[in-house]
C-alpha cells in the first residue's frame, strides 16, 4: 500500500487498478486545465440542449452518431422546425460537443448520465466540459456568486466584441447556473465529496443546532442561536455573537471521509487541531463529513467536536435529519 499527497489530499494506492484510476483522473484535470474553444454562440434553451443529450447517448446505443439525423429526428419528435438545427450546431461545437460531424464521448458519456438520472454526476461533467470553452470559463470565473452570472455574461460577452441579444444572455445564463458550483442545489440526500465543498454553508447551517449539547457538556455560556458565521475560506468560518463584529471562535471543516471508523476520526481531528491554537478563541468547532452507503446514492453523518478555549473537547456523531 502507498500513501500519494495529491494537492494537499491524500490518495491511498493498494493495487494496479488504483494506481490507473488515478492517473486517468489526473491526466482528464490536466486536459481540463486549459481551455481550447473561443467560440460561443447559444441560441436553444437550456433544457432543449440537455433532453438533446439524452437522445444522443440513446441514438448511440442504436449505433447512430451523425449529428444531422440525431439532431433532425430529435426536432422531428418535438415538433420543431429542423431550421433549428442551424442555431443547435455551432453550441454544440463550440462545446467540444460535436467533431467531424459525430457527437464526441463527452456529449455521449453526459446524454448516458442524463438519461440514469445520475444528475449530480451530470453536472460535475458538464461543469468540467465548460470549463474548455475559453468564453465560458472565464464567465464562471468572473461570477463569484450565482447572483453575479448575468453580469458575467454581459461583461465577458461584451468584451469579446458581441452584440449581445436579449435570449443568447438568458440562455448562457441558464445553461451556467446548472453547472456553476455556487449554484449547486444542497439536497443533501445523496452527496459526493463535489457537493460537499459545494454546499459548506448548508452543512454548517445543519450543524450548528447539534452543537448546543457539546456546548453545555463543556459549560461554554454562549448559545449557537446566537450565533453567526462568517465564511473566511473554503474550509472556515468565523464565529462571532450575532449583531457584533467581535469574532469569539471558529469552525472548521475537514475533509469527507469514508465510513465510522475509529482510527480514521482520530486522523482527521488531529489534522484539524493544527488549525488551533490554545486561548485566542473562546471556542472551536470541527466538522467531519462521514460518507456513507451505496455508491450511487451515499448519505451524510458529521463528525461534530467543540473545542473550548483551554482546549477541554468534547464530541458525537449525528444524523442530518434535514436536507
Amino acid at each position: 500500500m502507498v500513501l500519494i499527497r495529491v494537492d494537499g489530499h491524500e490518495e491511498v494506492i493498494a493495487t494496479i487498478d488504483d494506481l490507473e484510476r488515478l492517473c486517468k483522473r489526473l491526466r482528464e484535470e490536466l486536459q481540463r486545465s486549459e481551455c481550447q474553444y473561443n467560440s460561443w454562440y447559444i441560441r436553444v434553451p437550456p433544457d432543449r440542449l440537455l433532453a438533446l443529450l439524452k437522445r444522443v447517448y440513446v441514438k448511440y446505443a442504436q449505433g447512430v452518431l451523425g449529428v444531422g439525423d440525431v439532431i433532425s429526428e430529435f426536432l422531428d419528435e418535438y415538433k420543431l422546425s429542423r431550421s433549428l438545427a442551424r442555431v443547435i450546431t455551432p453550441t454544440l461545437s463550440s462545446l467540444g460537443l460535436t467533431a467531424s460531424g459525430k457527437f464526441t464521448a463527452a456529449a455521449v458519456e453526459v446524454g448516458k448520465l442524463l438519461h440514469e438520472g445520475r444528475l449530480d454526476e451530470a453536472r460535475e461533467r458538464l461543469r468540467s466540459i465548460f470549463a474548455r470553452n475559453c468564453v465560458l470559463r472565464e464567465i464562471m470565473e468572473k461570477a463569484a456568486d450565482c447572483a453575479e452570472i448575468e453580469k458575467a455574461v454581459v461583461s465577458v460577452l461584451t468584451a469579446y466584441g458581441k452584440s449581445l441579444r436579449f435570449d443568447e444572455v438568458k440562455y448562457t445564463v441558464e445553461l451556467l447556473k446548472i453547472a456553476h458550483p455556487r449554484c449547486e442545489d444542497c439536497n443533501l440526500s445523496c452527496v459526493t465529496p463535489r457537493k460537499i465543498a459545494n454546499c459548506v454553508e448548508r452543512i454548517v447551517q445543519l450543524a450548528a443546532p447539534h452543537t448546543r449539547e457539546l456546548f453545555e457538556k463543556l459549560d461554554i455560556s454562549l448559545l449557537p442561536e446566537h450565533l453567526e458565521y462568517l465564511r473566511a475560506d473554503p474550509s472556515t468560518f468565523l464565529i462571532s455573537v450575532r449583531g457584533t463584529d467581535k469574532h469569539i471562535g471558529k469552525i472548521i471543516i475537514g475533509e469527507p471521509i469514508e465510513s465510522v471508523q475509529l482510527p480514521q476520526l482520530k486522523n482527521s481531528l488531529a489534522k484539524l487541531d493544527e488549525k488551533i491554537v490554545e486561548g485566542v478563541y473562546e471556542v472551536y468547532v470541527k466538522i467531519i463529513p462521514i460518507l456513507e452507503g451505496d455508491d450511487k446514492c451515499k448519505t451524510m453523518k458529521l463528525l461534530l467536536e467543540v473545542v473550548r478555549g483551554d482546549l477541554e473537547k468534547a464530541s458525537k456523531i449525528v444524523k442530518l435529519t434535514s436536507s
